[in-house]
């Protein structure tokens, strides 16, 4: 009997984590029994799951139970000790504080019952862990001779992306895969810069969204139908967005930005300051089949992701599953969707005014785009999955 032990963040559990929707199908399709172990969540499950799948309890409970489990257990102590100094985490306090954090929540997981079934109930599982953090820091514990993938995306492979620009363990989680697999060509070349020694077999194998049939097609009256998608975090930079299109006073526009988050409140505070011609559309955090539903119902000319930092946005590959252009920073693997039939690229350092003159210039040139030719080509999920199962599962 073929079996997956796939480890996850919250997932089936809480609304995180969406884009495992388009994938666990194709997973479940290939293993006779798909095991599912989150390293957090409470509560019951929230989403459906194919037949075959098994969702065990999260490796860890609450705050003061990781903290209790993580300084007291019976848990290996030399092999924290050992690498605070080989990796010179002692060298700045953000460091040190981060190495101490992971360290504690990797004792807290190697000290509970889920983790010890991994070494006994679950033996001739084939792992993946689709986080590069998280679980994936307890991946040399686990024995056995099975294969162990993990996925590599934005916010767990960039280390500018954390506190201090680091992230604990790196030589030890590469080191102890089969396979690395990575979203993007871009986040594969900077892990191979910095940690090739470790890596001994590295992948690219984008993500994919499920078709969604014929697209709406574009606006047709005048107001033109501007449209962003993401958590409202600092990352993301939606205040951007705001901050240029008060600056176009001169046609009749409409923003809408799906998606929550902690700034979501300031934000639409202060997108009560705007100019007649400018209409903002707010409704907050959605499920994604609420967000797909409102690409179906509602036609969008343009759609705008200005982060800092990304890996590669299964949003934007929602949106050019839709026909609809991308206008996006020049961060990570923005650059591999993002393509000239798909839209423009701009700098990771735009400003308002800069930003607002590109708007105009994609809006003038709208027609000229044909984004769902390159999502038929690199990020349908058909196509993509069964490829990742075939290639790199049960290679």
């Amino acid at each position: 009997m073929s079996r997956l032990l796939f480890l996850t963040q919250y997932y089936p559990r809480a609304t995180g984590e969406t884009f495992i929707e388009n994938e666990i199908p194709y997973l479940a399709a290939a293993f006779d029994e798909v095991i599912i172990l989150p390293w957090m969540g409470r509560g019951p499950v929230t989403r459906p799951v194919p037949a075959n799948c098994r969702v065990l309890p999260p490796l860890l409970g609450g705050t003061l139970s990781v903290l209790f489990r993580g300084i007291f257990s019976r848990a290996p102590i030399g092999y924290f000790l050992r690498h605070f100094f080989t990796e010179k985490a002692y060298t700045h306090p953000l460091r040190a504080f981060k190495y101490i954090s992971v360290s504690i929540f990797c004792r807290a997981i190697l000290a509970s019952r889920g983790f010890q079934r991994l070494n006994s109930e679950f033996l001739d599982a084939t792992l993946y862990c689709y986080w590069g953090i998280g679980s994936a820091y307890i991946l040399p514990f686990i024995q056995g001779e099975r294969s162990k993938i993990a996925r590599f995306h934005g916010g767990d492979l960039y280390a500018e992306r954390k506190r201090g620009g680091y992230i604990p363990f790196r030589p030890q989680v590469y080191g102890s895969l089969t396979r690395a697999v990575f979203i993007s060509r871009e986040g594969m070349k900077y892990a191979l810069a910095r940690h090739a020694a470790f890596i001994r077999d590295a992948r690219v194998s984008y993500l994919g969204t499920n078709d969604p049939g014929a697209p709406p097609g574009r606006g047709t009256n005048e107001r033109v139908h501007l449209l962003s998608c993401s958590r409202v975090l600092p990352v993301k930079r939606v205040h951007l967005i705001l901050e240029a299109l008060r600056l176009m006073t001169d046609m009749p526009l409409t923003w809408t930005h799906l998606g929550g988050g902690p700034g979501w409140e300031a934000l639409a505070r202060e997108a009560q300051r705007r100019p007649a011609n400018l209409e903002i559309r707010m409704p907050g955090e959605m499920t994604n089949p609420l967000v797909l539903a409102y690409y179906l119902q509602n036609p969008v000319d343009l759609f705008l992701n200005v982060s800092s930092s990304e890996g590669l946005p299964v949003s934007i590959m929602e949106a050019i599953s839709f026909d609809i252009p991308v206008l996006a920073t020049r961060v990570g693997g923005v650059a591999e969707i993002v393509t000239k039939e798909v839209g423009r690229l701009v700098d990771p350092d735009v400003s308002p005014n800069e930003l607002a003159v590109h708007l105009r210039e994609m809006i003038r040139d709208k027609g000229e785009f044909h984004p769902r030719a390159h999502w038929e080509k690199c990020f349908s999920a058909a196509q993509n999955y069964p490829a990742f199962v075939r290639e790199i599962l049960l290679a």
